[in-house]
């Protein structure tokens, strides 16, 4: 398969006007199957072709390129497999297999238009149907001046070839189908990359040798055919013009992507280097020669898809990242091309300048191939490779964070979450925005953006005893919850952190107003406000439970003097396991804010909710109490009221001369409420309720819920033993 994108001289009056004449010229075979055809249409008459061709071309100046003419030129043996038998012309097929052929041709022809369309690497210009073009089938070829039958007197120009000459004329505009878009294969560049400060990676041109032998793949793939060495496309041969015996090795043994490439290699071996006018000149040892540029060009080759996944499957860009200048690992190397060249500038992009552009490549030593780093990071995203191999270290991740207030948040202060740092970025004042996992922050002038699971490296979730013991010997559990997100004490200082996450819900617990997900959330984030590309269930798939978008928060204690995040639910957890006691009479009835209740409490010779209670009476107060069972002392103008539980912890389940009333208290009400259960469904609940690291009271009751489920009961005997629980919760929020 042999596909050209034929220069202005061979169009017929040139592509600068009207394409009127070309297409007339190609109406020259007509009959059924060989109309002209589109990317999406059939049967397109000779006068839309001309209409629309002529019609897009917005913003194209009077001696601008209008449109191009291509061809796809299928082999003899190609044709012989698209027929599916051994012929000597088409007149020996019969209507329906001429038809049959016809069709393969106009699907190959939009196969090679994809191509062709991606070849420019445009980000809005992706496929043929990106592209105005239209395509015509022809059956003939004539003889012209260069053939050899013509010039020994066996054949006149003009006259028909015998055989099988099965072809396809394109005619493509020079505007893409929306008519924003430049494209012409005409353009000096051939599909270079590269990256430009403030720009990021630049793509120019268009690369022939890229296109025809991805169109010679093309036909490989969509039908199956197994090509010879004669049908494909032959790259070019080392010219004898060129004599210096290093050009002419790199030439002959290695391939490059772009022409600078070359030119690299060879200031490589010791060279030095001017271009001038288009002609490189290369000295060396007090000798010189020169080579033209467009000859360097002739052998840039791109990689086919196999060595492209062969240097993407070898490439860590772990390991890259951490080593950018001495990255060699697999047979790879990341070397840097760097070059002068004029880049258009202004609004108009009318003005060139004089650059410094340089670049980063990939030398695969094993096959001799270079190829720039951002063509193998763009076929890695296209072909979903993942690049990074193993996970970079925390320090890896410090190294590449130069925004110095994210750096000195995670060189300085302690986290136990992720979504922790998240909430001290914004305190710094910064905007946040997350998506498919990477958070991005930015204020005035800065940017920063980094993964979850990097940002996560920073949050060690469990702090040391001796650190938690000394939180919890400052900590007041009785004030904060009386100040809630206002306590300050002790270098002590509680905040509420809040996010959106995607929460598993039973189905049947789902409202008909609530936003359900079938899938996992995209960003795969657990704590960060992410969206998600999940698309609502179907009604034929009821899967066991949903996603659904919720608000989450939670509130942490802030330690001033180790700049430290801990969550007051691990607080609570620690101290319940380790027996240590959150509000304790002697040390804590400071808080209480009526003088004669912290009194009351402060004297060791009342042990109990009734002594405290009669000690108040003695003093002028009535005491009443509450459905809830919170207690309210009144005396004259004056009122005072407690929440039980608060009034117990200071009192009974407080502990004070080590007791361990507290504990022997809480596990006899956990027995009782599951005490109707028995075995390892009884076990299971029990570690559900007292082992869990329970965020809120609240969500007791849902592991609850949960626990019991784990019975497999009929829902009338879960609702019994809910209502069983539920008369002994009040113990379980104390811990």
């Amino acid at each position: 398969m042999f596909a050209k994108v034929h220069p202005p001289e061979d169009v017929q009056s040139g592509n600068t006007g009207s394409c009127h004449d070309l297409v007339r010229y190609l109406q020259k075979e007509s009959g059924d199957g060989l109309s002209f055809f589109s990317h999406t249409e059939q049967e397109v008459s000779p006068e839309k072709v001309i209409g629309d061709i002529d019609a897009n071309r917005s913003k194209l100046s009077a001696n601008d390129a209008k449109f191009y003419m291509l061809s796809l030129n299928p082999s003899r043996s190609e044709q012989i497999h698209l027929i599916g038998r051994e012929v000597g012309s088409l007149e020996e097929l019969t209507p329906e297999e001429r038809q049959a052929v016809f069709r393969k041709l106009e699907r190959f022809t939009r196969s090679a238009m994809d191509e062709y369309a991606a070849n420019f690497q445009r980000e809005s210009v992706r496929s043929g149907g990106d592209l105005l073009y239209y395509a015509k089938i022809e059956t003939q070829r004539s003889y012209s001046p260069t053939d050899e039958e013509v010039k020994k007197g066996m054949a006149k120009i003009g006259e028909v070839k015998p055989g099988l000459n099965l072809h396809v004329h394109v005619l493509v505009s020079r505007k893409s189908l929306d008519g924003k878009v430049k494209l012409s294969p005409a353009a000096k560049s051939a599909g270079n990359s590269w990256e430009l400060e403030g720009r990021g990676t630049v793509r120019r041109g268009f690369s022939h040798e890229n296109w025809k032998i991805r169109v010679q793949e093309r036909f490989n793939e969509d039908f199956q055919y197994q090509a010879a060495e004669a049908d494909c496309y032959v790259p070019p041969s080392v010219p004898d013009t060129v004599r210096n015996p290093d050009l002419k090795a790199l030439l002959g043994q290695q391939q490059f992507t772009a022409a600078n490439q070359i030119v690299a290699a060879m200031k490589g071996l010791g060279y030095g280097h001017e271009v001038r006018r288009g002609v490189h000149t290369f000295s060396k040892d007090g000798t010189s020669f020169q080579v033209a540029h467009k000859e360097l060009k002739a052998f840039e080759r791109p990689l086919s898809d196999a060595q492209m996944r062969s240097i993407a499957e070898r490439f860590d860009l772990t390991r890259y990242e951490a080593n950018p200048a001495g990255y060699h690992e697999n047979g790879l190397q990341v070397r840097d091309i760097s070059f002068s060249t004029y880049v258009k500038e202004g609004e108009e992009q009318q003005d060139k300048k004089l650059k410094e552009v340089a670049y980063k490549v990939v030398y695969d030593e094993q096959n001799r191939v270079t190829v720039s780093f951002a063509t193998v990071r763009q076929y890695a995203y296209e072909n979903k490779i993942n690049l990074v191999k193993t996970e970079p270290t925390a320090e890896a991740v410090l190294s590449k964070v130069r925004n110095a207030d994210l750096r000195r948040l995670l060189t300085e202060y302690r986290f136990t979450s992720a979504n922790q740092i998240v909430v001290a970025m914004k305190e710094q004042g910064y905007e946040h925005q997350v998506r498919k996992g990477i958070h991005t922050f930015s204020s005035d002038a800065q940017r920063v953006s980094i993964r979850h699971k990097d940002l996560a490296k920073f949050a060690d979730p469990k702090l040391e005893g001796a650190h938690m013991e000394d939180i919890i010997g400052r900590f007041n559990l009785y004030k904060y919850r009386q100040e809630g997100v206002s306590y300050r004490e002790n270098g002590l200082k509680a905040q509420n952190i809040s996010f959106k996450t995607y929460q598993k819900i039973p189905l049947e617990e789902v409202g008909e107003d609530t936003r359900v997900m079938a899938e996992e959330p995209e960003n795969g984030v657990s704590g960060a406000d992410g969206g998600s590309s999940a698309q609502p269930l179907d009604d034929g798939q009821k899967p066991r439970y949903v996603k659904v978008l919720k608000e989450v928060s939670y509130d942490v204690l802030f330690d001033e003097q180790t700049k430290t995040y801990v969550p007051i639910s691990s607080i609570r957890k620690y101290a319940f396991e380790n027996d240590i006691a959150l509000i304790d009479r002697f040390k804590h009835a400071y808080a209480v804010r009526n003088d004669d209740l912290r009194a009351c409490l402060e004297n060791p010779e009342y042990r109990t909710v009734r002594q405290i209670n009669k000690a108040m009476r003695e003093r002028g107060y009535t005491v009443s109490r509450d459905e809830s069972g919170n207690y309210t002392y009144t005396r004259g103008d004056t009122s005072f009221s407690i929440d039980r539980r608060d009034l117990l912890a200071f009192t009974g389940y407080a502990k004070d001369n080590a007791g361990r009333e507290r504990q022997r208290s809480s596990r006899t009400a956990a027995d009782r409420s599951v005490g109707i259960l028995g075995g390892t469904v009884k076990q299971k609940l029990m570690n559900e309720i007292l082992g869990d690291s329970f965020r809120t009271e609240r969500m007791i009751a849902g592991k609850v819920k949960t626990a019991v489920s784990l019975a497999k009961n009929p829902a009338n005997v879960k609702m019994m033993l809910v209502r069983q629980i539920g008369r002994f919760l009040n113990p379980f929020k104390e811990l």
